[in-house]
Parts: C-alpha cells; structure tokens; sequence
C-alpha cells in the first residue's frame, strides 16, 4: 500500500499574545492520499484554516510558531529549507482561499497574475505564458477567455474572481489542492458551479483535495474523508458516509443537528468555544456537552479509539467497560450554563 500523499502527524501552532501563548492548533494527525477529498470541519474558532495554512508556512513567524511533522511526498516540509519550500507552494502544493476580492492584486490585470504565477514556477516566454493563461482561464469555465485575460479583478464577478484564482492554482499542476472556504462568499448556484468545477479538474488532475469548510451541506456532497476539529483538537475522523450516517462525538452530532437538510433541527449549540490560551483540562468541547462526566474534565483531550473500520473518536465514552449508548440519550438538565451560537466560518 502506497504512503499517503501528505502525512501531518503532531500538527501544532501557537502565537505570542500580549495575553499569553494561544494555540491554535494542538498536535492534530490526518493525511490525504493521492486524488481523495479530505474535508475538515468544524466552527469558526476550531484551527481549521491555521491547521492549513501551517501545512505549507504560510503562518507568520513571529509571532506565530509550527511544529510537528508534515511530510509531502516523504519530504518533511517543516524540516524543509525556505528556497525548496519556495518551489513547492504554488507548484506541487497549491492553495485557494476563501476570498478572492482580498487574495487578488487589483493593480494587474487578472491574466497578467495567472501568467505571473507561471513564469515563477516554469521557464517559459511571455508568450507561452499568456496562452497557457488563457488556456486556463477558459478550462475553469471563463467565457471569452482571451478577452477577459485583460480584465481587472473588480471587473469580473465573485463567481468569476474564484474561478481565476482556481485557474492560477492550477499552473503548476499540483498533486494537492489545499480550498480554505472557497464557496463561502458565492450565491448556491454558483457555489454548486464551483463545486463541480473542482470535482472535474480533480478527476482530470488526479489531485489530493484538502478541504475547509463548515457547510456540512458541502461536506456531504465532496468528502471521501472527514476530519472534525474542535477548539484545535480532532473529536472525530472516518469516511464520509460513517460520520454523517453513525456520528459518534457529541460535538458531531450537534453540528449534524445544526443543518436540516440532513435532518437537523437547525438549532445551534449551546455554549461558546473555550478561550485558546486557555483550554479545558479534559475534553475540549466538555464544557459544552450534555453528556459530560468527571472523567470529560481531566487528564487531557481523550486518545481517538476505534469505532468501527477507519471511524475513530476521541471521547470517554468509548473507553472499554463503557456504554457509548448513554450518548444516544437526553439527559435532564444537561444543557450547559452559556450562550447559544451556531456553527460558522473561520
């Protein structure tokens, strides 16, 4: 069996804040294989986006800090000298992110940035360079392609500027596509267009697919895999069908509760995220969770346990001579003692 495309094992990045160490994300572990979609999920707040951006160092450092182990075709990128990382972010690796009104230069030309981005990774003339840019702009779905290469970014639609950024991913043909929120800002209809969109140029590519997002609406129609962060923890992991059909976290089955179109109530959950700089002592999500018990509040966030082939969770509950049915359950006055929010971007 062949090594995962990426491989991120003990994942954690912290930042200095004039009110102490926040970690954002705290020694997470997933990979993503060769053209599988890995969606990670999860409320504003939860590490998605750091845990991503801290895959190719994109995070700032200072006053942001990366460890652990991230390794990309065998290639530790953690470990890696800035000028090779250079030549693999935006080459092999490749990022879309959620807004393309702030990712876009609006001094030059939408074709001018998409050729750009080709010169740096290939030793090609201008000229080869505008007819690939081209060429992508129309393979991402751009009518009038040549045309609109000449255009501005505050010309084209948000549809259209997300379709440009998809194309300018796209020159160096990479093995895998790092997509932070990239249908957050655009109407259903477009949103829909940009999802099959990436689901063609995955099949044509043969990309890995590493994808944040909280609409667990996209979720179901994309994953392979899926990854549930939680305050820069993982509560829970398995393939799609699993974790949408069996849910095994209390916090995964609240989000589930949040989305009627998979049969949710649409409320949201009760209480807010704990303070990152400084986390409970147990469970993350403990002081949230109606089924919580002493043994949620100590000793640490929970090792994952196998619930069935490829679904592993991290919660007490699962632990030998325990009953995980009880989660099946409403407690009586279980809710927590806070404010209501509902699951949201980050």
């Amino acid at each position: 069996m062949s090594p995962p495309l990426l491989e991120v094992e003990g994942l954690t990045t912290t930042f200095d804040t004039d009110g102490g160490t926040l970690t954002a994300v705290d020694g997470i572990d997933f990979s993503v294989d060769e053209g599988e979609t890995v969606c990670i999920v999860g409320e504003s707040g939860s590490g998605k986006t750091v845990a991503t951006e801290s895959i190719t160092r994109l995070v700032r450092e200072p006053p942001g800090r990366v460890a652990g182990t991230v390794r990309f075709k065998g290639r530790d990128l953690l470990a890696m000298p800035d000028d090779e990382l250079r030549e693999v972010r935006g080459d092999d690796i490749a990022h879309v992110f959620q807004n393309p009104q702030e990712s876009m230069n609006h001094c030059y030309t939408v074709g001018w940035q998409i050729a750009e981005a080709l010169r740096i990774h290939r030793d090609v003339s201008d000229d080869e360079a505008r007819a690939r840019a081209v060429d992508l702009l129309d393979r991402v779905g751009i009518a009038n392609a040549s045309a609109r290469f000449d255009d501005y970014p505050h010309e084209l639609s948000g549809g259209q500027k997300q379709r440009a950024m998809i194309a300018m991913a796209l020159v160096g043909d990479p093995d895998l596509l790092i997509a932070d929120e990239p249908t957050t800002a655009l109407d259903v209809t477009v949103q829909a267009q940009i999802l099959r969109l990436l689901d063609e140029l995955q099949a044509e590519f043969g990309m890995g697919v590493l994808f944040v997002t909280h609409d667990l609406g996209v979720v179901a129609q994309i994953a392979d895999r899926v990854v549930v962060m939680y305050a820069g923890k993982v509560m829970e992991r398995g393939g799609v069908l699993d974790v949408f059909d069996r849910p095994a976290h209390p916090y995964t089955r609240r989000l589930l509760d949040c989305v009627p179109e998979l049969g949710g109530d649409g409320g949201g959950i009760p209480g807010t995220l704990p303070d990152p700089r400084d986390p409970p002592d147990g469970c993350r999500f403990a002081p949230r969770c109606a089924h919580a018990e002493r043994a949620c509040r100590t000793d640490g966030q929970p090792e994952e346990i196998d619930v069935r082939p490829g679904q592993r969770v991290s919660c007490v509950h699962y632990r030998d001579g325990r009953d995980p049915s009880v989660l099946d359950e409403d407690p009586p006055g279980a809710e927590p003692d806070s404010n209501e929010v509902t699951s949201g971007d980050d």
